[in-house]
């Protein structure tokens, strides 16, 4: 009884009150990330977030060592206006993943947004990111894109795990995204996107959870769950622009299928579009000057000759990466974060804004 007596009166109570300082510390001291709900469509089988809160604020780092402003718009999207299916003049439509999802960098910081005002009043730029979502997944995005809004240009912006990620043999756990799939018979077939029912939109419990800052600073800014995966000896190999290079290369024939069909599919829905592909560059190879050492120049490569197959354009940011470090010695990213940061973004702005330009009819 006196055993019980003690936690009653003086364990639990002091648990709660840590429990509560860690709370109010990792909401104003070292704000814990608190990004948007993500939501899945049922009828367009599409994932962007939910407009239940408007805006919000994103950290990264164990320090919150960045600080990034969001704003969800009409239409789902991380964006600082709203989206408007009819309207005046030309629009050009990106799509891509967290690089154009872009929490890393405030709302009218990411590379979109900015082409938006260099481009004004001749176009239009609307941005559809989703992090997580690969090549496969755009050329879904892509058909949600032009049946609402039509667009006179479609920039894809490509990272190097779009690639094999696309394939569902390789990585059945993305179901909620659409995946190309290989048949006995040597077919190609397309995923049907499936909600994943683990998410905080299909769970209660976890949207209560979410609502704590010290459960988000444990899971998403320190991502213990990472730990956990390590200390099983799951993530054990090496890894290069987000990708392991010795399994991508084992895999090289069905990734090269995946990425022919799905290009060829972008080509074959675009025919009176322009379609541009925006490659970003193996930035640590670059830092280090090693760039032709890189691992996955194959796949910079196979876009090259892909892009060249079904007439879609193709910039590759190597060398103007490449070129602008070795005058400046800026990095792309920050230490704590591999995505793109404010100088990132707006240097790709600015390279696709002359790439049009001088190429413009």
């Amino acid at each position: 009884m006196r055993t019980l007596k003690n936690i009653v009166l003086v364990t639990a109570p002091t648990i709660v009150v840590m429990l509560l300082l860690l709370e109010l510390f990792f909401r104003f001291v070292i704000p814990a990330t608190d990004p948007p709900m993500s939501r899945f469509d049922e009828e367009e089988r599409i994932y962007s977030f939910s407009s239940e809160r408007e805006t919000g604020r994103t950290t990264f780092g164990r320090f919150a060592g960045i600080k990034a402003r969001w704003r969800i718009n009409n239409m789902g999207w991380n964006y600082p206006v709203d989206y408007h299916p009819v309207r005046e003049g030309k629009l050009i439509a990106v799509i891509g993943d967290s690089y154009i999802e872009a929490f890393q960098v405030d709302i009218d910081e990411s590379y979109p947004y900015l082409l938006h005002g260099m481009l004004q009043p001749d176009y239009e730029v609307y941005a559809f990111g989703k992090s997580g979502a690969p090549l496969s997944q755009y050329l879904h995005m892509s058909r949600y894109v032009n049946r609402h809004f039509d667009p006179d240009i479609i920039v894809f912006n490509i990272i190097h795990n779009d690639f094999d990620e696309s394939v569902r043999e390789l990585y059945p756990g993305k179901s909620y995204f659409m995946q190309i799939d290989f048949e006995k018979d040597g077919s190609i077939t397309e995923t049907v996107p499936r909600p994943n029912y683990a998410f905080p939109q299909y769970t209660a419990w976890k949207r209560i959870v979410y609502k704590s800052a010290l459960f988000r600073y444990l899971d998403i800014n320190l991502n213990v769950r990472s730990w956990r995966r390590r200390i099983a000896g799951l993530d054990t190999g090496r890894y290069e622009a987000n990708v392991q290079p010795v399994e991508l290369m084992r895999n090289r024939d069905i990734v090269y299928r995946a990425t022919d069909y799905c290009i060829g599919k972008i080509a074959e829905e675009n025919r009176d579009r322009r379609v541009i592909f925006v490659f970003d560059a193996p930035k640590g190879t670059i830092y280090r000057n090693e760039t032709h050492e890189s691992h996955v120049l194959w796949l910079h490569g196979m876009m090259a000759e892909l892009c060249s197959k079904y007439g879609m354009e193709l910039l590759d940011l190597i060398p103007y990466m490449e070129n602008d470090y070795a005058s400046k010695g800026i990095e792309f990213n920050s230490e704590i974060d591999g995505h793109w940061n404010e100088y990132g973004h707006e240097f790709v702005a600015h390279v696709l804004y002359d790439y049009l330009e001088r190429t413009s009819e």
